[in-house]
C-alpha cells in the first residue's frame, strides 16, 4: 500500500540488572537527500538502503561510507520501497511507477540491476529472507484481482512463483510498507500487517495463512522476536505487544505521538538461560525511543538533527547493529554492544583472556580477550561469551554474547551499581573456558 507515513519503531528487551549494554546513535553521510524508505543487512559490514528516485545505496564498512549504486538498470523515476540483502554481493529491491510494481536484482554489488518481476496494478509492500535457506525470499504485495500478491523465490530472486500461496482478500484490505516480520532463528514463521484489524501469520513461509485479530485498524509495522520466545510488537496509532507469537495482542504505554512504522530487535542477551532482545521504536517524528524492560517503559534516546524517520532495521544474524533512515537521506547508526572494541587485527593462534586493568578498579575497568580463526569448515566467526560473576557465583553482567572474527578485543565493565569486593569474569568459546579475578574498591 502506498503511504507517506514517516514512521519507525524499534525496540529492545534488556534486563537492566543483568545486562550493561549501551549504545550511541551516530549520523552517517549517505550522499543523498532523497527519501530513504528501507535498509537491510545480512552481513554486518554489508548494508543496503533504498528510496525514492530509484535510489540504492550500499556500504561495505558498516555504513561509515555509502556508495550510490543507483541506475544501471533501475529507472530514475521508480519509487523504491523495500530492499533485502541475500549474500554479500546480491540484493533485491522493489518499488513502483504509477500503478505498476517492479522488482530488480543485482548479483554484482549493484554494478548492474536486472528486472526480475513486474505486476500491473500491484504494489509490493515487503520482502523477508528465510534464514534457513538464504536463497529463499518471500514477497508480499497488496491484493490484485481479489487475492493477496504473495510470491516466493528459491533461487535468490531470479524467478518468482505464487503456486499454492492463495490468500483471499477480505473487503478492501491491503498491506503496509515494510510491515512483515520473520524469525531470524526460525525463518519459516512470517507475520504481516494490514489495514483491516488483523495480522496474517504463516508457519510455513507463506504456503498457508491464519488471520490474527488486533485492536488496531492499521498495523503499519510488525516485529516478532527472533528468539522464538513468543514476544512481539505491532504498531498502528497505538503500540501492541504479544507474548504468544501473535495469538493475543495487548496495548502498552508509549511515548511520543504519531503512527508506528518499522520494527527491529537487538542482539541475543542470555539471562538465566533465556534469550531476550533489546527494543526500540520510532514514530512519525525525528526521535528514536528505547525500552530496557520489555516495553514496560520508554525513553526518547535520540533526536535526529533534521528529517523524519521512515524505517529501522538491525543486521540479520547477531543483530548487534541498527540503521534508521529518514525522509531527507539521513541515516543514523548504532552498535548495540557495551564498548566492545577491536584493538588489534593481528590474528591470534589461540584464545586468551588477559588480566583486567586497572585492578583494583573504581568504577570501571577493561577486559581484553583474543580470538583465533574459527575451525575450518564450521564458520569464519566464533561464538564468544564474556560474563561477570559476584563472589557467590551469581551472574551480574553479560558483556559479550555474539560471534566474533579473529582478533584482539577490549570491553569496559562498569561497576558503579555494585558493591566493593571480589568479582570473577569468564570467557567461553566452544571448548575453551577461562576465568580471572578482579577487585572493585570504592
Amino acid at each position: 500500500m502506498k503511504t507517506l507515513l514517516s514512521v519507525l519503531f524499534i525496540f529492545v528487551f534488556i534486563p537492566a540488572t543483568v545486562n550493561s549494554q549501551t549504545n550511541t546513535w551516530i549520523e552517517q553521510t549517505s550522499g543523498t537527500t532523497q527519501t530513504l524508505t528501507s535498509v537491510h543487512s545480512s552481513y554486518s559490514i554489508n548494508v543496503w538502503a533504498c528510496g525514492y528516485a530509484g535510489t540504492v545505496l550500499r556500504s561495505t564498512n558498516h555504513g561509515t561510507t555509502w556508495l550510490n549504486v543507483s541506475g544501471n538498470g533501475i529507472p530514475a523515476n521508480v519509487l523504491l520501497i523495500n530492499i533485502v540483502s541475500i549474500e554479500p554481493s546480491t540484493a533485491i529491491v522493489a518499488g513502483y511507477i504509477g500503478a505498476n510494481t517492479f522488482v530488480y536484482r543485482t548479483s554484482n554489488n549493484g554494478a548492474n540491476w536486472s528486472q526480475v518481476f513486474t505486476e500491473t496494478n500491484g504494489f509490493i509492500n515487503a520482502m523477508v529472507v528465510n534464514s534457513g535457506s538464504v536463497s529463499e525470499v518471500l514477497m508480499m504485495g497488496d491484493p490484485v484481482g481479489g487475492r493477496w500478491s504473495l510470491w516466493r523465490t528459491t533461487n535468490a530472486g531470479l524467478n518468482w512463483d505464487s503456486t499454492g500461496m492463495y490468500l483471499q482478500q477480505i473487503g478492501a484490505e491491503a498491506g503496509w510498507n515494510n510491515s512483515m516480520s520473520t524469525n531470524n532463528s526460525f525463518g519459516s514463521n512470517v507475520w504481516f500487517g494490514t489495514n483491516n484489524s488483523k495480522i496474517y501469520y504463516s508457519s510455513n513461509f507463506g504456503s498457508s495463512w491464519i488471520a490474527k485479530p488486533v485492536s488496531e485498524l492499521n498495523t503499519y509495522s510488525v516485529w516478532l522476536s527472533f528468539n522464538n520466545d513468543g514476544q512481539g510488537l505491532t504498531g498502528g496509532t497505538n503500540l501492541l505487544k504479544t507474548t504468544n507469537n501473535g495469538t493475543n495482542w495487548n496495548s502498552i504505554v508509549t511515548l511520543g505521538a504519531g503512527n508506528f512504522g518499522g520494527i527491529t530487535g537487538g542482539p541475543f542477551i542470555i539471562t538465566n538461560n533465556s534469550f531476550l532482545p533489546p527494543l526500540y521504536y520510532v514514530r512519525s517524528d525525528n526521535k528514536i525511543y528505547k525500552s530496557i524492560n520489555e516495553g514496560t517503559s520508554w525513553t526518547a534516546q535520540y533526536t535526529a538533527p533534521t528529517g523524519i524517520y521512515r524505517y529501522i532495521a538491525s543486521n540479520v544474524g547477531n543483530a548487534t547493529e541498527l540503521w534508521a533512515v529518514r525522509d531527507n537521506g539521513g541515516i543514523s547508526h548504532a552498535v548495540l554492544v557495551s564498548g566492545i572494541n577491536q584493538i588489534s587485527s593481528e590474528i591470534p593462534d589461540r584464545f586468551s583472556l588477559s588480566q583486567n586493568y586497572p585492578n583494583p578498579f573504581n568504577p570501571t575497568t577493561h577486559l581484553e580477550f583474543a580470538c583465533p580463526p574459527a575451525r575450518q569448515g564450521i564458520s569464519h566467526l566464533e561464538f564468544v561469551s564474556l560474563k561477570v560473576y559476584d563472589i557467590s557465583g551469581k551472574e551480574i553482567a553479560d558483556l559479550v554474547n555474539e560471534k566474533k572474527s579473529a582478533g584482539t578485543y577490549s570491553v569496559e565493565f562498569d561497576g558503579s551499581d555494585f558493591t566493593s569486593g571480589i568479582y570473577f569474569y569468564t570467557l567461553t568459546a566452544g571448548d575453551y573456558r577461562e576465568t580471572k579475578k578482579m577487585m572493585l574498591i570504592k
